[in-house]
């Protein structure tokens, strides 16, 4: 046997099998995420993170404050943080949607992530005039 015939494989102790890459996967190139696929996807996700976390940043500027709200908000502060990080991932999102609105209704989705950009934004806002009441206190 030689090592050149189709079919056969090489003895050779260093060599390593063959790896799939993602234009071998679907023959068709690199792998997209959901985001890049679809628009409307992106920016309909946007907006409706945009509007959980507004509501959110809402809600808690209008906590009660007493005496020890302080000390039980500062507890809970790292799972507060979550609301903010939510709001970036979601500006992302419509920021992508606006990047590939190539579709049939560009337009729907220009206005879906520019109104999910300012409801993220705004959310931001609210999160960090909610903590600053918080925490000023």
């Amino acid at each position: 046997m030689t090592a050149g015939e189709p079919g056969e494989m090489q003895d050779s102790g260093d060599a390593l099998p063959a790896q799939e890459t993602d234009a071998d996967a679907g023959g068709e190139g690199p792998v997209r995420t959901w985001w890049q696929r679809s628009a409307p996807l992106a920016a309909g996700a946007s907006l409706a993170i945009g509007a959980g976390t507004l509501w959110f940043g809402n809600m808690l500027s209008r906590v009660p404050l007493d005496q020890n709200s302080t000390f039980g908000y500062l507890l809970m502060l790292p799972l507060l943080l979550v609301v903010p990080a939510f709001s970036l991932a979601a500006l992302k999102l419509s920021w992508a949607a606006l990047g590939n609105a190539n579709t049939e209704s560009r337009t729907l989705v220009v206005v879906v992530a520019l109104t999910a950009g300012v409801f993220n934004l705004l959310a931001i806002g609210r999160f960090g005039s909610a903590l600053w009441r918080i925490f000023s206190n």
